[in-house]
């Protein structure tokens, strides 16, 4: 039976998503970058975890295959 690491990125997809929205935080502010997450659906706990801490986010590398 595989286990399946829930702290990791589900998709490629999501990883850019999730990327662009750290950037977004950087160029246009915390209420934009979470707003275009918002709309993209990403769940609100990662949309938390990654606007309080963008120099701690994960690196695409990390994603689950």
């Amino acid at each position: 039976m595989e286990t399946i690491d829930r702290s990791s990125r589900p998709d490629l997809e999501t990883s850019k998503v999730v990327e662009l929205g750290v950037n977004l935080l950087q160029s246009r502010g915390r209420a934009f970058a979470s707003e275009f997450l918002v709309r993209r659906n990403i769940p609100f706990s990662v949309i938390v975890r990654v606007l309080s801490d963008p120099p701690g986010h994960r690196r695409a590398g990390s994603l689950r295959r």
